[in-house]
């Protein structure tokens, strides 16, 4: 990497924070607290399901066509229709159980502690993420990482979402530096890779998902030990 990058921008959720096994984690306890299992969901269906009510719900936000507050009211309704679960009042108290529970989670994607201890004095770290506001922050916390991090910027706080470059805008100006300085690592595709070339920062697209990209990034990885020869 060349010698002029100073901070690096990691997205949170899938790139830092282990979302998916915490998430698991999460729906694994509700699927048991709330007696799920009773109504003939078993937990594979449970997670699944979930999976794609998410997934659908971040890609629309992503696009700006629904807000975070749409995610947080539709959520785990919409997974309760497509499971024929018909539980009065159910669906909202297992959403906020699981914003609760899931956001208290520590797990890390493989590598990334390895990452943040061994370039922690090289580089300047920060989060850029469109993820619940309050959220980010306790999943942090919880993880034990809270100390790496210079800039914590949310697109609730921000006021814009990736990939839109106004986002990019609010946090440059807020690190205090210049794109060519910079190097913005996620694994969404869209949002925070498509978003940071169209602003001219350098990427790594983490591509543990294999999802396709539109354009070619800087780099593309697999796991973090790959990154840790790239930085």
């Amino acid at each position: 990497m060349e010698s002029n990058k100073n901070h690096i921008i990691f997205d949170l959720d899938d790139t830092i924070w282990d979302y998916q096994r915490n998430s698991n984690e999460t729906l694994d306890e509700l699927h048991t607290s709330f007696n799920v299992n009773c109504h003939g969901v078993n937990r594979d269906n449970f997670r699944d399901t979930f999976r794609e009510v998410n997934n659908q719900l971040w890609d629309d936000f992503d696009k700006g066509v629904i807000s975070r507050d749409v995610i947080r009211k539709q959520r785990f309704p919409k997974i309760f229709e497509k499971l024929s679960l018909d539980l009065n009042g159910v669906a909202m108290q297992m959403q906020d159980s699981f914003m609760q529970i899931c956001s208290s989670k520590p797990s890390l994607v493989a590598g990334a502690q390895k990452v943040l201890d061994k370039f922690k004095n090289k580089y300047k770290f920060h989060i850029l993420s469109n993820g619940f506001d309050e959220i980010q922050f306790v999943k942090l916390k919880a993880a034990g990482i809270e100390h790496y991090f210079d800039k914590v910027i949310t697109s609730g706080r921000a006021g814009f979402r990736k990939p839109e470059l106004e986002i990019f805008e609010f946090t440059l100006n807020e690190i205090g530096a210049k794109p060519e300085e910079c190097v913005m690592i996620g694994d969404n595709p869209i949002s925070d890779i498509e978003g940071a070339y169209r602003y001219g920062i350098d990427q790594v697209y983490y591509n543990v998902h294999n999802k396709e990209c539109a354009i070619t990034p800087t780099y593309t990885i697999s796991n973090f030990n790959e990154l840790i020869n790239i930085l």
